[in-house]
């Protein structure tokens, strides 16, 4: 880099010669020490950072410039040194522009801040830049990309080699999940924005990505929601939504819990006799809310007798009792026990003999 008589820098390779490019209105100049492709020159009251083909960054500085060390330039004014710290943000800014993510990693060692170290990493991860998006997210120490980053990494020495599916990852870290949901679309990747949308309860969403697939993601879906209206207290809503995914032993303990009995003698008759396990919940909270006719019922549709037999006796309701027990003689002890029992305990000691 020379200077004219016309206050003009001119900067040549050196060893084709070549004019590479000249700037106006200078009147010292000097190279970055740590970096060869920045340069600094002053005139006209003003400081300008080049950094190599780039457009000039200028701010106001009196003097001379003699020095340019990393982030600090060293002026003379008059017959007082000074060094100058300048940010190297808008030097990094233009690597950026151009996708050059090594290039502003370098700019940014000399001294940038915070935001600008974070705008870097994100600007690098979304162009696939892993290995400078990881340097950068280290400087913020935002352990949440990182892993993120180290995920994908695994996946691609595992043979992963889409980077739009990668990209789509990146976008729901950010937040974007309308942008990640059409990249995992187009990536066939229908499954993976499903279960984004539903593990946000976001689930009008969720549905547009259902399609004819699989009935299991139906399922999945609709007893995710109803695990959502379960904790938002919306318990009715929650135990239909169980009953419509055919998770009937959750919507029965909501029912029953919440002492809904027409809704639980309903669920009872429609109940298939071989879900012994849900039919059998249904006569136990029945049983539990008075209501043993119908807790009955739903035994006699198990063909439980014994369970009948035993709820009868609990109930002290012997007629029915003795009934079954004509039919079925095997249960006679079940009953005349207790009976005899009952009959003690009510002062009729003649008949409990």
């Amino acid at each position: 880099a020379v200077m004219d008589e016309h206050n003009t820098c001119l900067v040549y390779d050196i060893s084709t010669k070549e004019l590479l490019f000249q700037e106006p209105n200078a009147n010292s100049v000097a190279w970055n020490t740590q970096c060869e492709d920045m340069l600094c020159f002053s005139g006209g009251g003003f400081l300008n950072i080049k950094a190599s083909n780039f457009p000039v960054h200028q701010q106001k500085l009196q003097g001379f410039v003699v020095g340019y060390n990393g982030s600090k330039i060293f002026c003379l004014h008059v017959y007082a040194m000074s060094a100058v710290e300048v940010p190297q943000s808008a030097p990094m800014y233009q690597y950026l522009e151009k996708k050059m993510y090594k290039e502003a990693y370098q700019i940014a060692c000399l001294g940038v801040t915070e935001n600008d170290w974070r705008d870097l990493a994100i600007e690098a991860l979304e162009g696939m830049d892993f290995d400078t998006a990881k340097k950068a997210f280290i400087r913020v120490r935002d352990l949440r990309y990182l892993e993120l980053i180290s995920n994908i990494e695994e996946r691609r020495k595992h043979g992963e080699s889409d980077n739009e599916l990668f990209l789509a990852d990146v976008h729901a870290y950010q937040a974007k999940f309308h942008e990640a949901a059409k990249l995992y679309k187009k990536t066939g990747n229908n499954s993976r924005a499903l279960n984004m949308y539903t593990d946000l309860c976001m689930f009008d969403y969720a549905k547009d990505f259902l399609g004819s697939g699989d009935p299991k993601d139906t399922k999945m879906l609709i007893t995710k929601q109803a695990d959502w209206a379960r904790n938002i207290n919306e318990p009715k809503a929650a135990a239909e939504m169980y009953l419509s995914a055919g998770e009937h032993l959750k919507a029965i303990e909501i029912i029953g819990d919440h002492g809904w009995v027409d809704m639980l003698i309903d669920v009872a008759r429609k109940l298939d006799k071989a879900e012994r396990e849900p039919l059998s919940k249904c006569a136990y909270f029945l049983k539990k809310l008075q209501h043993p006719g119908y807790a009955a019922e739903t035994y006699m549709k198990m063909g439980d007798l014994e369970a009948q037999v035993l709820l009868h006796v609990e109930t002290r309701h012997w007629e029915e009792a003795f009934t079954l027990v004509a039919r079925h003689p095997e249960f006679k002890d079940a009953v005349y026990v207790p009976y005899a029992q009952w009959l003690a305990e009510n002062d009729q000691f003649e008949e409990a003999q």
